[in-house]
């Protein structure tokens, strides 16, 4: 049975019930017809223009049109289009996305039937690669429409193809809501987030193109700020502060790398309207009782830490602190730029969940709100639609968890490149919080619903989003809420469990081989902060980039990220490589010990402290104490001694190693060769004495066989007696 309504809107009502069999007979008086077959499957491409209006009420005529395209090889002829409708509305919202990926099969088809009232030729003859405009369109009265909720709607496109055969040679399907001015509206937040990849280097250079383009007439964040301003009473604004800060850097000047070179930036007169421009939209978001009245002077915008930092990924790397660093400053940095304190800060987790490490981290820093996907932490009982606002339990207290609806998010993520495709997602959109309106109880603690994207560097189509914004508070199943209004709802309301954080939402993470590289970068500006007297200028510029190197933007853009940080590190190099020893060559010392002359230079544009140590190769070579203290003031050369031993009477290499003044190894080495005169000259002495000896040896040698001879002579003239 189909249960056909002529119910007018002023709750005056008539219900016909017409028995019908959709494979057989047909709705006639409705001039409709069964599911065509399907013998040469899709072969014409359909684009859609325009479906109107998006709510229909009693009175209205629904209208669609679009383009044909025959995509065959081969002529079709009679070639017309037709309106086909379920002929119930839909029960669960997951039909919703089933019906949207579901192939144009007739034998799984949810459209029940078709309506031959509806149908209109198109062309006599369409041979391949030619277009036709279509148009279908149907008094809404007319329609076979029974109880209020989404009915699928499709547009047939049938033709005769090459082998005589007619049947349905393409179409597409799409969503009606059909709902009375007595619906129980769901209140809609939603988010707007302004954010951007944040691909600037120390020195403020960008490292490409990008948010210049975005920026621009028609960019993406040129739309998104112009929906949002044009839509101030609906939106809730999220930014990064980041984006802030280089939009007016980018207002005084700025620079774009191409390879090698610098290029100078044309963009700056569309940076400084962007920020103008911002400020004026969150000033007319304000609740202006509250302004006038002097009880709030915030503006109605939330900040994410600085620079969007993928904080899961970079606590898990054991550098926690870069974490607390990027909450923290972000408040500050954007109310200096709007010249106006914002209402605080919170985490948009990337992959919609949080592990429980972060969330402590992230609480500890003063995070109050985190926002997730509603599935991170559902509902404990069963049969419960999960709404917009759940507490996030952590070490230091709950945090509050603005839970984005997984289905809205993912709608919102549809392609919406062309105006067909941004049309579509427009009447899933619709659908989706129509039949959440309904199936929501009434009775509910919250009937308040997130919208929100699932990738915040969202590029969507303004005309699609004007219309869902414009459908926010005018059509009967949705009215407007904001941020703050679901702040204060019970967080505690509707009992939940929390989500686990899985292999999928971990792999997604930065990776740890990149995660080291960072690491190096800040290991590098950490040892060159330690040695400059004046780091002022120098440690932040380099702290915010490599902050900027740790943003989730690089989860989908690893070749930026990786350029990026190549980038720091290299100029962290430059700046350490200007202070340096000008030691080499060879240097003799006049015994085993001496005194070792090093001279270090300092070409940076401030005084530096700095240590210095001697370090032998093989180090059991040499003993020297190293030399703390030395200061060195801009673009000038000191010369120091160091003490050291040398054993051994070879030559020794060593290394002149400067230090921090924790002891920390500091820029490059310098080579010297040392030598020991006290072992040659001990080696004469044993030559010396070895001839002396020798000398000795021979002359005792001589007399003694002197003396031999002559007592051998003595001894002969007594024993013979004297001759006559």
């Amino acid at each position: 049975m189909v249960f056909l309504s002529d119910r007018t809107r002023s709750g005056h009502s008539s219900v016909l019930v017409i028995s019908f069999f959709v494979s057989t007979i047909g709705l006639m008086g409705l001039g409709s017809s069964p599911v065509a077959a399907d013998p040469t499957g899709s072969v014409i491409a359909v684009v859609v223009d325009r479906i109107t209006p998006i709510a229909p009420q009693p009175g209205d005529t629904l209208r669609i049109s679009g383009k044909l395209l025959n995509s065959s090889d081969s002529p079709l002829t009679k070639v017309s289009a037709r309106l086909g409708i379920s002929a119930s509305p839909l029960e669960q919202r997951a039909q919703i996305a089933q019906q949207s990926e579901l192939e144009l099969n007739p034998e799984a088809e949810p459209v029940d039937y078709f309506l031959n009232k509806t149908k209109v030729p198109i062309s006599e003859a369409l041979l391949p690669g030619d277009e036709a405009n279509f148009a279908v369109s149907i008094p809404v009265n007319d329609l076979p429409l029974g109880r209020d909720g989404v009915y699928t709607l499709m547009v047939e496109v049938l033709g005769t193809d090459g082998a005589g055969q007619m049947g349905r040679q393409g179409g597409f399907r799409t969503f009606m809501p059909w709902m009375g001015p007595d619906s129980n509206p769901i209140d809609l937040v939603w988010l707007w987030p302004l954010i951007d990849y944040p691909a600037q280097e120390a020195n403020n250079v960008l490292l490409n193109e990008d948010i210049p383009r975005s920026l621009a007439p028609g960019g993406r964040l040129d739309s998104l700020l112009t929906v949002g301003s044009d839509n101030a009473d609906k939106v809730s604004w999220v930014a990064d502060p980041q984006l802030l800060q280089v939009v007016q850097d980018m207002a005084g000047g700025y620079q774009v790398r191409n390879g090698e070179t610098l290029s100078v930036g044309d963009s700056s007169t569309e940076s400084g309207q962007w920020i103008s421009r911002l400020k004026d939209a969150l000033l007319a978001s304000q609740d202006l009782d509250s302004v006038k009245s002097g009880k709030s002077d915030r503006l109605p915008l939330r900040v994410t830490p600085y620079a969007d930092i993928d904080a899961g990924a970079v606590t898990g790397a054991g550098m926690e602190t870069n974490v607390v660093l990027s909450t923290t400053m972000a408040a500050g940095v954007a109310s200096s730029v709007l010249e106006q304190a914002v209402s605080g800060t919170l985490y948009w987790a990337p992959s919609g969940r949080l592990n429980r490490e972060t969330g402590d981290l992230l609480a500890s820093s003063g995070v109050r709100t985190v926002i997730l996907r509603a599935n991170a932490l559902p509902p404990s009982q069963p049969n419960t639609i999960s709404t917009g606002l759940g507490v996030l339990g952590t070490t230091y207290g709950g945090m509050n968890a603005v839970l984005i609806d997984p289905g809205l998010s993912t709608t919102l993520g549809l392609n919406q490149s062309s105006q067909s495709n941004a049309i579509l997602m427009r009447q899933r959109f619709l659908a989706e919080t129509a039949l959440m309106s309904q199936l929501i109880r009434k009775d509910a603690p919250s009937r308040m619903v997130v919208a929100g994207p699932r990738e915040i560097r969202w590029d969507p189509s303004s005309e699609a989003l004007n219309t869902l914004l414009g459908a926010t508070g005018s059509v009967p199943w949705l009215q407007s809420a904001s941020l703050s209004d679901l702040l204060t709802e019970d967080s505690t309301a509707i009992p939940r469990k929390r989500g686990g954080y899985g292999p999928k939402s971990q792999k997604a993470e930065l990776p740890s081989a990149y995660l080291k590289k960072v690491q190096k970068a800040s290991d590098q500006l950490a040892a060159l902060t330690a040695v400059l007297d004046n780091p002022r200028g120098i440690t932040r510029a380099y702290a915010e980039a490599i902050l900027r190197a740790q943003s989730n933007a690089w989860r989908v853009d690893p070749a930026t990220g990786e350029e990026l940080v190549s980038s720091i590190t290299t100029s962290l190099q430059d700046q350490t490589d200007k202070v340096y020893a000008l030691s080499q060559g060879t240097i003799t010392l006049s015994g085993e010990s001496g005194l070792v002359p090093v001279t270090i230079a300092n070409d940076l544009d401030r005084s530096v402290t700095i240590g210095v140590q001697l370090r032998g190769n093989p180090s059991a070579r040499l003993e020297s104490k190293p030399l703390y203290e030395i200061t060195i003031e801009p673009g000038k050369k000191v010369s120091v001694e160091l003490e050291a031993v040398v054993v051994g009477g070879r030559t020794l290499s060593a290394g002149v190693q400067l230090l921090t003044p924790e002891g920390q190894e500091f820029g490059r080495v310098a080579q010297i060769e040392l030598v020991s005169t006290a072992y040659a000259r001990a080696a004469g002495w044993v030559i010396g004495a070895a001839f002396v000896a020798m000398v000795l040896f021979v002359v005792v040698g001589i007399t003694r066989r002197v003396h031999k001879a002559a007592t051998g002579a003595r001894l002969d003239a007594q024993k013979n007696g004297p001759h006559v």
